[in-house]
Parts: structure tokens; C-alpha cells; sequence
């Protein structure tokens, strides 16, 4: 993966998890945007679709919050960002931040 457009840094412990998003790019009809999610153990690729680069990356960030949430990582690890259980990234519409 190429250098990161941005990424976001998670605390779990002693150790890290990145999320990085790539700078979305205009296909012939949509755009795309490559992100991942580097756990310590495992790396994850994913990428997300939308009508123009604003959209595919709000979509890219919103898939990736939703993978964060349901992760072991999170759910088991205490996977954490500035210290809370919010990870700071945009939900889609209908999902929540599991309580504390």
C-alpha cells in the first residue's frame, strides 16, 4: 500500500493499531478508496466505493469503524483511541458505539 492519504492510531495495551486510508481515485464511473487496518498480528485490506472522493472516503471510514467495533480487538482488548471507547470515526446511519 502506498503512503497514506490518512490514518488514525489506536491504543490496545502496549501495542498499536493503524487504520490508513488511501486518497480516493476516480474510476470511469465512481471512485474508490483503499484503506487498512494494521492489528499487531494481522493486516487487513479493504476498499470502498462511492459517487464522487468525498463519499468513498466517508464510506471507507465508516466500513472501518464498523469492522473496529465488532474486531476481538476491540470487543476483548480494550482497543482504544485517545484513551475512550469512541474511536473517533464517522458511523453510517443506524449504528452506535457499543456502551462502556
Amino acid at each position: 500500500m502506498d503512503q497514506p492519504f490518512v490514518s488514525r492510531t489506536f491504543a490496545m495495551g502496549a501495542h498499536e493499531v493503524v487504520c490508513r486510508f488511501q486518497r480516493p481515485i476516480r474510476g470511469d464511473e465512481d471512485c474508490r478508496c483503499d484503506y487498512q487496518i494494521v492489528f499487531p498480528a494481522r493486516k487487513r485490506a479493504f476498499r470502498a466505493f462511492g459517487i464522487d472522493e468525498v463519499q468513498a472516503l466517508l464510506l471507507a471510514m465508516q466500513m472501518a469503524h464498523a469492522y473496529l467495533l465488532v474486531s476481538d480487538e476491540y470487543k476483548n482488548q480494550g482497543l482504544t483511541w485517545l484513551g475512550m471507547r469512541d474511536l473517533g470515526l464517522p458511523l453510517a446511519g443506524g449504528l452506535t458505539t457499543p456502551p462502556t
